[in-house]
């Protein structure tokens, strides 16, 4: 049974050459193995807290080492980490296991392991037994450091450390996991991972992060998203963070270190969020949002001529307010549909909203519109000869720029000017077919008097 006494260390043997170490949080207590004082250079001022050891800590790494750490304490990452700090003049790799919490659940106990990286200062220590087979032990097991440092590998995201001299890259255990591979699957070599790359995100990835190795001009650090080929054969979203540890005389980055974390949940959230911000939900049209993508892309692209058609469903608040609005709906969406059967698929529909709809044609030409909007109208007249089905009217409007001098914003407002000016002559008219159809399929009665309509 281990000591009570937070005098002592109760997980790990101070003696040993391993680098361990133990932390008592609500005492601060801190225990360092001799191996990890003699790594760290520590000997001449042992820390005995954790307030001492993080003196040892820049300031500008101190903030998200102390999130990480509180984030395995409060519980909301799990129980262990694995993370990359500096510490005075080195590079530390450490994996770190709460072991025992308090009657809150807040970690009371937390034990860890380390390994130097920066090879200009230390060799990097790999402990034999971090290779052996994953095995599973208790709080209480912990008796030898060689138990605890397996455990400890055995956990937290994907960790590499990567010497570019030789091209040797250390991956941990969980990296192999993450991804579903072995050692013999996955050789500790450069080329293990850049094989996996997706080819789509091949060119991006591969080269930025070369440009970084070759010279300090590009930075010592990076941020991507990629996707990777798991042993399964399908597909990962991994979020790769990497760190230049040290440059030679040249420039060149000998030693880079970095995690790579699995996030296709959430890549995969982010698809179905990109999803509902770049379509209509109702009728599956293009949003209002993508149509503004749209028109910036072709302005960028300088892309003209280009047409734009604005049209207005007249009526529909008649049929909300005497069918109900599940009706309604069902007008948007068959209008939708015979708008995306009446254009070509490389146009963008998009519903901006209500009963208003606008399509934005590239490479169209006057009288290419003209003949569009025709197709459109006759696509509208053949639904309505079903007696059965609410009659659909669209006043449509549109305009056509030729060259640069219109911006497509003022195109929209001509466009949209067009389809008042059509609304307005065949308004009254078409309110009155509605009418009478509502009329004869109901025993409503509609007052076209009535201001909501006027």
């Amino acid at each position: 049974m281990p000591k009570q006494s937070s005098l002592f260390a109760q997980f790990i043997q101070i003696e040993t050459r391993d680098p361990v170490w133990e932390w008592h949080i609500p005492s601060d207590r801190l225990f360092l193995s001799s191996g990890a004082v003699t790594q760290l250079r520590l000997q001449d001022n042992i820390p005995h807290s954790m307030k001492e050891f993080l003196t040892h800590c820049p300031l500008e790494g101190l903030s998200s080492y102390l999130e990480s750490v509180e984030k395995v304490l409060n519980g909301s990452q799990g129980p262990h980490l694995e993370l990359i700090y500096p510490l005075d003049n080195l590079m530390v790799r450490a994996q770190m296991l709460v072991l025992q919490r308090d009657i809150f659940g807040r970690g009371s106990i937390l034990v860890g392991s380390l390994t130097v990286i920066d090879k200009q200062t230390f060799g990097p220590v790999v402990v034999p037994v971090m290779d052996a087979p994953p095995q599973t032990q208790t709080a209480d097991s912990f008796t030898d450091a060689s138990r605890l440092l397996l455990a400890l590998n055995a956990a937290s995201d994907g960790l590499w450390d990567w010497d570019t001299s030789t091209n040797a890259i250390y991956f941990s255990p969980r990296y192999f996991s993450m991804l579903g591979y072995d050692n013999d699957a996955f050789p500790h070599v450069a080329e293990s991972w850049i094989s996996k790359v997706h080819p789509d995100d091949f060119e991006n990835i591969i080269s930025e992060q070369m440009k970084i190795i070759q010279t300090a001009a590009y930075g010592d650090n990076f941020e991507c998203t990629y996707r990777m080929l798991r042993g399964d054969g399908a597909w990962a979203w991994i979020l790769s963070r990497g760190y230049v540890t040290h440059r030679d005389a040249s420039g060149k980055a000998t030693r880079l270190v970095g995690l790579h974390t699995d996030v296709s949940a959430s890549q995969g959230d982010r698809a179905r969020l990109e999803d509902l911000v770049r379509n209509d939900a109702l009728t599956g049209l293009r949003s209002r949002a993508y149509y503004g993508m749209t028109v910036e892309r072709l302005e960028q692209q300088k892309v003209r001529p280009v047409s734009i058609i604005f049209c207005d469903m007249d009526g529909l608040k008649l049929v909300n307010d005497h069918l109900g609005h599940p009706e309604g709906s069902k007008m948007l969406c068959q209008a939708a549909l015979i708008l995306r059967h009446s254009l070509c698929a490389v146009d963008c529909i998009a519903r901006m909203g209500g009963d208003e709809f606008v399509a934005i044609l590239p490479e169209c030409l006057p009288e290419q519109l003209t003949v569009a909007i025709e197709r459109i109208n006759k696509a509208f007249e053949e639904y309505n000869t079903d007696p059965d089905n609410i009659p659909i009217r669209m006043s449509i409007g549109s305009a056509c720029a030729e060259d640069m001098e219109t911006s497509l914003a003022d195109l929209l407002v001509t466009a949209d000017r067009d389809m008042l000016r059509v609304k307005h002559l065949g308004r009254a008219s078409w309110r009155a077919h509605i009418k009478n159809w509502i009329e004869m399929h109901t025993d409503k009665t509609v007052q076209l008097e009535d201001a909501r309509y006027m």
